[in-house]
């Protein structure tokens, strides 16, 4: 059996590993330049262990709180008593099963469709944006969890990109605090994140999820997580599915090799897909270097200057398939544990689900142009949170 040692291509490419995070470098919290992934330079609390241990949270599956509220998902996006979300769209990805020949990447990252590898995807249904802060908070507003007889109310909002923090406040003209994406949550909020929406949009749970812990910000920072079989509820993407609507969804089309989703590296000024810097970016992703006019700049950005952090979603252009910020914006968690991508024959893979880590996709404003490749692999802690990392929908289409 033949392994992609994504460690080794990972630090070839100069990344530096810091507190947990294989994408390395200085990823910004609260207080905006801390190392690592968390606003405290690694596990939230008591490593991941915060509160009193139990073993019952609403019922061990998630979302159990009682709402009179009318949801509904409907060809424009999800609905609340009849008011339209905006940026909640979706698109179908495929309309049966597809099988992914891997192939050599020769100007990228290898990705988890690698030669010698061969998958095979079921249809399922992506959100075209990330998930926003507006929506985030009105489907986890009076959540509560019981851990070892104790409840717990979860955080609506632990966005560290917000009005009231002067590091990240100030937006760019035409942006909206409420349509930035959601961040600063763990995995195991996305994954109860999904259940709960389920659950109001009348839909079967994605996840049977058992809270272990909640820190004192209201985050969820241990949990038994089992994913529900034939389930149509909303769930978070495995890292194949994340890929294969990143590259545009059809191996024959000529993004499938891009650099990025829905633009190729540019050759302006002699760069290269692994160039720190690259104008490719700009007409499809926030990164380090266009963060403050949306044009890539030398100019040096800090906390509190216009455009410092995350950005309205949907302001670049898409993918092929309608797909917004897939490169860039905030990092994207996946379901999958992290692991070596091996050869062989795969139908719908969820890498090494006993990884004490799991992986994200996509790069983020914070990030260099080359961590915003469509085939670049990165992986936290499970109770890691930053202003850099949050999460997209997929659900299963049939």
């Amino acid at each position: 059996m033949v392994k992609a040692k994504w460690m080794a291509v990972l630090m070839v490419a100069g990344l530096l590993f810091a507190s947990g995070s294989c994408k390395g470098g200085t990823t910004p919290g609260d207080g905006a330049g801390n190392n690592g992934n968390e606003s405290n330079n690694g596990d939230e609390g008591n490593n991941g262990n915060e509160g009193n241990n139990g073993n019952e949270g609403n019922n061990g599956s998630g979302g159990g709180n009682e709402t009179s509220e009318v949801w509904k998902i409907t060809s424009d996006g999800i609905t609340l008593d009849g008011t339209l979300f905006q940026n909640t769209a979706e698109v179908s990805v495929m309309n049966s099963d597809v099988e992914i020949v891997g192939a050599e990447n020769t100007n990228n990252y290898p990705g988890v469709f690698i030669e010698g590898r061969t998958v095979t995807l079921s249809p399922y249904i992506i959100g075209k944006y990330e998930v926003t802060q507006e929506l985030y908070t009105a489907v986890m507003t009076n959540q509560k969890v019981v851990v070892d007889e104790t409840e717990h109310t979860l955080s609506s909002a632990p966005f560290f990109c917000k009005a009231d923090n002067d590091n990240f406040k100030v937006l760019l003209d035409g942006e909206n605090q409420k349509y930035r994406p959601a961040e600063g949550i763990t995995w195991y909020d996305a994954v109860y994140f999904c259940n709960v929406l389920s659950d109001k949009t009348g839909l079967t749970k994605a996840y049977t999820i058992t809270v272990k812990a909640v820190n004192s910000d209201g985050n969820i920072t241990e949990a038994e997580v089992t994913p529900v079989e034939n389930a149509n509820g909303y769930r978070l993407p495995t890292e194949a599915e994340w890929e294969f609507a990143a590259r545009g969804g059809d191996q024959a089309k000529q993004d499938w090799n891009w650099t990025f989703s829905g633009a190729q590296t540019t050759e302006y000024n002699g760069r290269k897909w692994d160039s720190s810097t690259n104008e490719g970016m700009d007409t499809v992703g926030w990164y380090m270097y266009n963060i403050k006019t949306g044009e890539s700049s030398p100019l040096a950005h800090s906390p509190g200057d216009a455009g410092y952090g995350t950005h309205q979603v949907g302001k670049k252009k898409p993918n092929r398939l309608g797909i917004f910020d897939m490169s860039g914006n905030v990092w994207e968690w996946c379901y999958d544990g992290d692991s070596l991508i091996s050869t062989g024959s795969e139908t719908n893979p969820t890498g090494g689900l006993n990884s004490a880590n799991r992986v994200n996709r996509g790069g983020g404003w914070y990030f260099r142009a080359y961590q915003c490749s469509v085939c670049l692999h990165g992986y936290d802690k499970p109770t890691s949170k930053s202003a850099t990392l949050g999460f997209r929908l997929v659900r299963n289409a049939q």
